[in-house]
């Protein structure tokens, strides 16, 4: 009989995708939310929800009644290490047997950087529980330039130089996960999810033009002024200075390597940026 997976952080861009690929295989399936109503406009009818908060750990008892797996999927927040921990530990009493962990790039790599400190003390958790675990680490999201990089008045404006990253489109990344949860063989396995090329901001712009058949350029702004922009937009300074990290990391070019994990889980090669902006030209065309 099919064991109960629980997915958490499932109204993001990745978690959702994830539990539509799920439900489309036939997997038992538990979707965590912090509101029902709400969710219940995005999920339909059909999927399974329950009340869950990584802030309240009254609700993880629940949760994780009678589940097998567990798809970690937590919000970068000032505590997210003491949170994943806490919820770690309340999955073990539960009798959880596998963790799929949606962690980050570069964790083990030079230099640090705040967010990814965060998501080795969570992997080390997870490896010193005892509990079977695999860690998808992806690289920066092709779907960061709909919503966090999305261009203004025609131009990409960051503060990375010539650095180049290989974006991974996060339909790949729920592609891998739910073939990890829905599969065997990938106990303690480490997988580094990247698109199939490295592209730097001018090279993304070109794209774009192209899909949308409108001009985009690349702004190559001094860091300064890219933190002075997020503050002004009312950020938090620890989510400033932990994207500031990571500006910096790719302005270095540290996370252009190209991997094959995607293909190696999936068995279909990696979505690449062109495909990506064809794919979601009509969100390029306005802004």
């Amino acid at each position: 009989m099919a064991k109960t997976i629980l997915v958490t952080g499932a109204t993001g861009k990745v978690g959702r995708d994830v539990v539509r690929l799920l439900s489309e295989r036939g997997a038992p399936i538990r979707v965590g939310v912090r509101d029902q109503a709400k969710a219940r406009e995005q999920f339909g009818d059909d999927i399974v929800l329950v009340t869950f908060d990584f802030e309240n750990e009254d609700s993880f008892a629940s949760a994780l009644d009678g589940v097998a797996k567990v798809f970690l999927l937590t919000p970068s927040r000032p505590n997210q290490v003491e949170v994943t921990n806490a919820f770690v530990d309340a999955a073990k009493r539960a009798g959880v047997c596998h963790i799929v962990k949606l962690s980050v790039i570069g964790i083990d790599d030079s230099p640090q950087f705040t967010f990814g400190e965060w998501h080795a003390a969570n992997e080390q958790h997870i490896r010193e529980s005892g509990l079977a675990f695999t860690f998808l680490r992806p690289n920066s999201f092709m779907q960061n330039f709909i919503t966090f990089f999305s261009p203004r008045n025609g131009a990409i404006h960051l503060p990375w130089g010539s650095g180049k990253a290989s974006f991974v489109d996060t339909r790949d990344i729920a592609s891998v996960a739910a073939e990890v949860l829905m599969s065997d063989g990938h106990d303690e396995k480490i997988y580094t999810l990247t698109g199939p090329a490295a592209l730097g901001i001018a090279d993304v712009a070109r794209i774009l033009s192209e899909a949308v058949r409108r001009e985009f350029k690349y702004v190559d702004v001094p860091e300064s002024a890219a933190r002075d922009a997020m503050l002004q937009v009312g950020m938090p300074t620890w989510a400033v200075d932990g994207l500031m990290e990571l500006h910096a990391i790719n302005k270095q070019n540290h996370w252009s390597a190209v991997t094959s994990d995607i293909e190696r889980v999936t068995g279909s090669p990696a979505t690449d940026f062109a495909q990506f902006a064809r794919d979601h030209a009509e969100r390029f065309r306005v802004g």
